[in-house]
């Protein structure tokens, strides 16, 4: 299982962009990028089915998982950066819950 830390760039107020780099066998090696977005529009279908503040961060949760799994080719373990992430987010959309 590989192993993967999350590096974030400076948020913006609509996405973050996210460095994966894989610290699998104690070295760190970038294995690309990905851009996380969290516009009103995007937080739609949470919106719509009358979604709370933690239903929205589980589905990014869930996202950051499938697309990992799906970029990597294989499981992974984040073992860093997953936290500040969901923190980030959950900052920049908890006015849309408000």
């Amino acid at each position: 299982m590989k192993k993967i830390k999350l590096v974030m760039e400076r948020p913006f107020p609509t996405n973050v962009d996210i460095n994966i780099i894989d610290v699998t066998e104690g070295k760190e090696r970038r294995r690309g990028g990905l851009t996380a977005e969290y516009a009103k529009i995007d937080l739609k279908p949470v919106l719509d089915r009358g979604g709370s503040l933690e239903d929205a961060i589980q589905d990014y949760d869930d996202w950051l998982h499938r697309t990992l799994r799906r970029y990597l080719l294989d499981e992974c373990e984040i073992v860093e950066g997953r936290e500040e992430l969901l923190q980030i987010i959950r900052e920049r959309i908890g006015k849309f819950f408000e």
